[in-house]
């Protein structure tokens, strides 16, 4: 499975949501990201893509833990 996120496919994925002026960046690992424009719609998002990247895997039931980005202001 390409090693996409931090993830047991079969079960859940962790991705980092990175604002920015037109929505959410959603990052599954340093070669697969998406983005939306609301983080309603995030988790549909992550699955939608995945489904995409691996049309022949069902994701429907997939678990999908947001985590957003911290970001610091100096």
């Amino acid at each position: 499975m390409n090693g996409i996120g931090k993830v047991n496919m079969k079960t859940e994925i962790t991705v980092t949501a990175r604002q920015w002026s037109h929505g959410w960046e959603l990052i599954l690992d340093e070669d697969n990201a998406t983005q939306v424009r609301t983080l309603e719609r995030a988790k549909q998002q992550v699955r939608d893509y995945l489904n995409t990247v691996h049309p022949e895997i069902d994701h429907s039931e997939l678990r999908v833990h947001l985590v957003p980005e911290r970001r610091t202001f100096s």
